[in-house]
């Protein structure tokens, strides 16, 4: 491992913070399921599936253990990615 040193110029009044690493990942935070979408997947016209709550097989935290993830609605297609829109998600659009 090689250690260099760097120099930065701030303006006088600038806070300047030096972390180690990666910021550290946020704590799990286990919700409810959510309510059942009223609609259906638009690419493959069939009602959502719920995928319950429980850890990933890919994804692992800072210690190496695998992420836990909350239930969420998703197309029953193997391999289709389409997820129902969050309630609330219709106010954000632009028109």
């Amino acid at each position: 491992m090689k250690t260099i040193t760097i120099t930065i110029s701030v303006p006088d009044g600038v806070n300047v913070s030096v972390g180690q690493g990666q910021a550290a990942s946020k704590p799990f935070v286990a919700r409810e399921a959510p309510p059942a979408p009223d609609d259906y997947c638009p690419v493959h016209d069939v009602a959502w599936k719920l995928v319950p709550a429980g850890v990933s097989k890919t994804k692992f935290d800072d210690n190496g253990n695998p992420k836990p993830y909350n239930a969420f609605w998703a197309c029953p297609e193997r391999g289709c990615n389409e997820k129902p829109g969050r309630p609330g998600d219709a106010d954000l659009l632009p028109f």
